[in-house]
């Protein structure tokens, strides 16, 4: 336990703004907020604030840098303008299934100093990772091959869009506590989020009909960040102890996502839903379609002066490095 005397001694609270319920997602931060607490005797204390009580999930940079809270979940595709190099995670089909590789990766990105930049002006720091589990889609529409998306109304991120819009689909970036009420009154027929839990903390599986499996469409940036201005009034001490719980986090969220897996597939299947595992010669032909999306991503990045090229190399060697150590 760290110790609680002199000068390096700080009472800390903070309050964490999450969009959704509690989940896979969320579980692991539950952990690290509990280890916190025990490892400081209470010093610093991590309260969860769910269900956008603190800031809906489209306005979580703006509540950090306005001091509404200390540490919020943020998600990169729901305001690429403010955050476009951390969006290189975004990518279609560029990130691994590997969990701690994901979050690996995003640490060693949030170090990259033209994203230390971007995050300087919205005063955010990493704290933890949230690597994901890879995005698959469930809804109202039978998809088995890639024509099926002709004409489908998609919720799905920006950029994660791209390979489906090829075949047809129509792209909406509906924020996750609204995609149940879109799916249902038809808004939208298929929705994308990563499998299973997600699915089932939303109620999608309620009212879908199909579940299309292994698809992977790639995965979204999502992290917790804390305000700067927060994360230095810590001691030392204190910052090197959450810091060193990362790795431990990373566990906790692989934990976290084969539990609900092994619940939620059974869900599925009692509730009638039919599972289609997406053939993978179908998904080679969206893979095939996925490279000129990265280029075009790192070209618009570069015409906007912004380091897209040196973000992108450095990503994909990160990528390959730790995937296979």
């Amino acid at each position: 336990m760290l110790a609680a005397a002199g000068a390096e001694a700080q009472q800390v609270s903070w309050k964490v703004a999450l969009f959704g319920p509690p989940r896979a997602v969320t579980m692991p931060l539950d952990w690290f907020a509990k280890q916190v607490a025990a490892k400081t005797g209470g010093q610093v204390k991590i309260e969860l604030v769910y269900g956008e009580a603190l800031a809906k999930a489209t306005e979580m940079p703006d509540g950090i840098r306005g001091g509404a809270f200390e540490v919020g979940m943020l998600c990169a595709s729901y305001y690429p303008g403010k955050l476009p190099l951390w969006t290189v995670l975004d990518l279609p089909m560029f990130t691994p299934d590997d969990i701690s590789v994901q979050g690996r990766v995003q640490m060693a990105l949030a170090e990259h100093p033209a994203v230390r930049d971007e995050f300087k002006r919205w005063n955010l720091k990493l704290l933890v990772p949230i690597p994901l589990p890879q995005y698959q889609i469930m809804g109202k529409r039978r998809i088995t091959r890639v024509e099926d998306f002709k004409g489908v109304r998609i919720r799905v991120s920006g950029l994660m869009a791209q390979v489906l819009e090829e075949y047809g689909a129509v792209k909406s970036l509906v924020p996750a506590p609204e995609v149940f009420p879109s799916l249902e009154r038809g808004v939208v027929d298929a929705v994308t989020f990563p499998a299973t839990y997600t699915f089932v903390s939303y109620r999608i599986h309620e009212i879908s009909k199909y579940f299309i499996d292994k698809i992977s469409l790639g995965t979204q940036p999502c992290f917790y960040a804390v305000s700067q201005s927060a994360w230095n009034k810590l001691s030392p001490q204190q910052q090197k102890l959450m810091l060193d719980l990362r790795e431990g986090t990373l566990a906790e969220f692989v934990k976290a996502y084969r539990t609900a897996d092994e619940k939620n597939y059974a869900e599925f299947k009692t509730r009638g839903l039919e599972i289609i595992n997406f053939a993978p010669a179908e998904r080679a032909k969206l893979l095939a379609n996925a490279d000129k999306f990265w280029k075009a991503w790192v070209e618009d990045m570069q015409k906007k002066g912004l380091k897209g090229k040196e973000v992108f190399e450095f990503t994909q060697a990160k990528l390959k490095e730790l995937g296979t150590k």
